[in-house]
């Protein structure tokens, strides 16, 4: 009986699994042109028309088509290799262009992608510095940051590999000391001239004028003191301007009566800052050689003649830019913040005797 049931089974099957149907044979109930179940239902792949005959379903349903967008569900279709249309097809080996073939090894995620920012090989000297460099070329840093061994006015400079700090020029603590210091602080200038010629016409003085001065410091020299400004100054004139390269900064002081009738005082403190280097969060150094991006000069007058005023003290130190705007042809504004400030003798500073550096930007030194 088994052998029976089982012979029938099989021709059941073959009957209703088989292909079109053969020339004045009548298909069987459910399949291809055959009559539709009862409840208008056909086999898988085939619709019922209203003739109540089975169909092919007009939008490509035949389960044998390849390109069978519901075929993409088919657990059995996710390895087939010849199904290189398929968009759900996530593991064909030929679907290189599939959007979600994570896996796939032609994947334009792979590691060999130029585009790959994580596999960038950091450069020495393209002014950024990367990851696996300690410093960029151009950058410095103050020798008792990386030595408290070292003096606090030093500065090493990163070294050509961009993987380390030259200490070379960084004295030890107990060298050379600075003959008097400005504190460190921050100060907005809030209008920027722009050219020496607006400068000099003071056209925004009353925002200006201050009855303190930005840096001061005095100098013991035994029998008398070396201050600055001049111990008399009451009122002080503290503004910038800048030209196509440089930004200079005064602070010019003066003693005004009651009138604000003023006589110019001495000593006066000036920077220039390289324009350039004058973009936010940058820090600069405070030196007088070229390896340094701002100078400072003290200077003053030892004679009568208004002409010959001359450079007495040189700075040492470090200016943070905090903001700057400035816009060629109009005013802007700098804020920027200042290290602690050493002050040196011409002939005796951090870098040696800096005589030549400074005659030779047509300054005079004072005797």
């Amino acid at each position: 009986m088994k052998n029976i049931i089982l012979l029938l089974f099989l021709v059941f099957l073959m009957v209703s699994c088989g292909g079109d149907d053969p020339e004045g044979e009548v298909a069987a109930q459910g399949t291809l042109n055959g009559k539709c179940y009862p409840n208008k239902t056909c086999n898988e792949g085939l619709v019922c028309s209203e003739g109540d005959i089975c169909i092919k379903n007009g939008d490509s349903a035949d389960s044998s088509d390849s390109g069978d967008s519901s075929d993409s569900g088919n657990s059995s279709d996710s390895g087939d290799s010849a199904d290189s249309g398929s968009s759900a097809d996530s593991g064909s080996s030929a679907d290189s262009g599939d959007s979600t073939d994570s896996g796939d090894s032609t994947d334009s995620g792979d590691s060999s992608d130029s585009g790959n920012n994580g596999n960038t090989e950091a450069k020495c000297g393209n002014g950024t510095k990367e990851a696996g460099e300690v410093c960029e070329k151009g950058d410095f840093l103050m020798c008792s940051e990386i030595d408290s061994q070292y003096s606090q006015t030093d500065l090493a400079i990163c070294n050509d590999f961009c993987n380390g700090w030259n200490t070379d020029k960084c004295g030890n603590a107990s060298g050379l000391k600075p003959l008097a210091t400005f504190p460190a602080r921050t100060h907005e200038l809030t209008y920027l001239y722009n050219g020496v010629n607006a400068f000099n016409e003071m056209t925004n003085q009353d925002d200006e004028l201050w009855k303190s001065a930005l840096f001061n410091a005095s100098i013991d020299l035994g029998e008398a003191t070396y201050s600055i400004p001049h111990p008399q100054a009451n009122a002080h004139w503290i503004a910038a301007y800048y030209d196509s390269e440089t930004l200079y900064f005064y602070q010019n002081s003066y003693l005004c009566d009651d009138s604000m009738n003023c006589q110019y005082t001495t000593p006066w403190v000036m920077f220039g800052a390289d324009l350039e280097s004058l973009s936010a969060g940058k820090k600069l150094s405070i030196g007088i050689s070229d390896k340094h991006k701002v100078n400072m000069l003290i200077e003053d007058v030892l004679t009568a003649d208004p002409e010959q005023d001359c450079v007495m003290l040189v700075g040492y130190g470090t200016l943070t830019v905090d903001s700057v705007n400035i816009s060629a042809g109009s005013a802007g504004h700098f804020k920027f913040t200042t290290s602690e400030i050493g002050l040196y003798n011409v002939t005796m500073t951090p870098e040696g005797d800096v005589t030549k550096e400074i005659e030779e930007a047509r300054y005079k030194i004072c005797k």
